[in-house]
């Protein structure tokens, strides 16, 4: 399915012709996360009300929830319209890949360029928006990524984008609360205990009338965990290159960070456009804007267009 903001994200030239300073606009980003959230919070709703579980109840198993992963899929088709246009071409011209690079090798990419003969710029997509103690494995897939690629010694350019749902959960200032209320002193342990925010701040909840039953009697210890936002930044910018390469290095081409601060602006949005997004800046190197034209830096220097 195309999102909505499809049309308008096409920049103005002609068919064919590459634009000569592309620039991604923080408007277009932001109907893009606008897209993304709304299909991502529609998803773990329903998986809620499938489960028979109250909006006052912490969020069980979220993975039965985003198996189709419509959500990241809305990513996939910004960068894909983003890289067309960019380029001049099509956006059929412009889509995701099994690459093979040996009889027993292939990977799929998210985002490529072209889709027959030899690819010349692909992108790799991830999000986060909970489960931060995973953060350091998104990290190492990111790499393993790019390194599988430069392996096989493909010349391509590559890019990495990578959305974090920002909050009080990624920031390490969020409460945690009992696994189960009325297993407290029984001993038993399951799970994974939940967070006492709303679902838009990282944690476990759509409403948090009910969340007094989840919190612990005494809190241990008030140490703040991880920012993950912060580690995320730092991990990334170990990732990307310093400056633009005419040979390839295991380093990406270009990286994309995006965490977003989400807000509604109903108690009960049912439509994508009741809520508001705020993006949390980064370190320059890892700015959404000149994201594609790095790529297309990378690209015209090692005569790949």
């Amino acid at each position: 399915m195309v999102p909505d903001y499809a049309p308008r994200i096409l920049s103005i030239h002609r068919p064919g012709q590459m634009a000569k300073h592309f620039q991604t606009t923080g408007n277009q980003l932001t109907a893009a996360c606008r897209t993304f959230w709304h299909t991502y919070f529609q998803a773990m709703q329903a998986l809620q009300l499938r489960q028979g579980r109250g909006l006052d109840s912490p969020i069980k198993d979220r993975n039965l929830g985003t198996t189709n992963a419509r959500h990241v899929g809305v990513f996939e088709q910004f960068w894909r319209t983003q890289l067309a246009s960019s380029l001049g071409v099509t956006a059929s011209e412009v889509g995701p890949r099994q690459i093979r690079f040996r009889p027993h090798r292939s990977k799929r990419f998210d985002v490529c360029w072209p889709l027959q003969g030899e690819p010349k710029i692909l992108i790799s997509i991830k999000t986060m928006q909970s489960a931060y103690r995973n953060l350091t494995n998104r990290i190492e897939e990111a790499f393993g990524d790019s390194a599988v690629l430069r392996l096989y010694d493909l010349p391509c350019s590559f890019g990495f984008f990578f959305f974090m749902l920002d909050g009080r959960v990624p920031r390490g200032l969020a409460e945690k609360g009992n696994l189960r209320p009325d297993r407290i002193g029984s001993g038993e342990v399951r799970g994974v205990a939940p967070f006492l925010e709303l679902i838009e701040e990282g944690g476990d909840f759509f409403r948090l009338d009910n969340v007094a039953k989840y919190r612990k009697q005494a809190i241990a210890s008030s140490r703040r965990r991880q920012d993950a936002i912060t580690l995320a930044e730092e991990s990334l910018l170990d990732l990307v290159a310093k400056e633009p390469s005419l040979e390839p290095t295991v380093h990406y081409d270009a990286v994309a960070l995006v965490p977003v601060k989400v807000r509604r602006l109903k108690a009960h949005p049912k439509t994508a456009d009741e809520w508001s997004f705020a993006t949390s800046s980064v370190d320059d190197r890892l700015d959404s804007r000149p994201f594609i034209r790095r790529l297309l830096d990378v690209a015209k220097l090692r005569r790949l267009i």
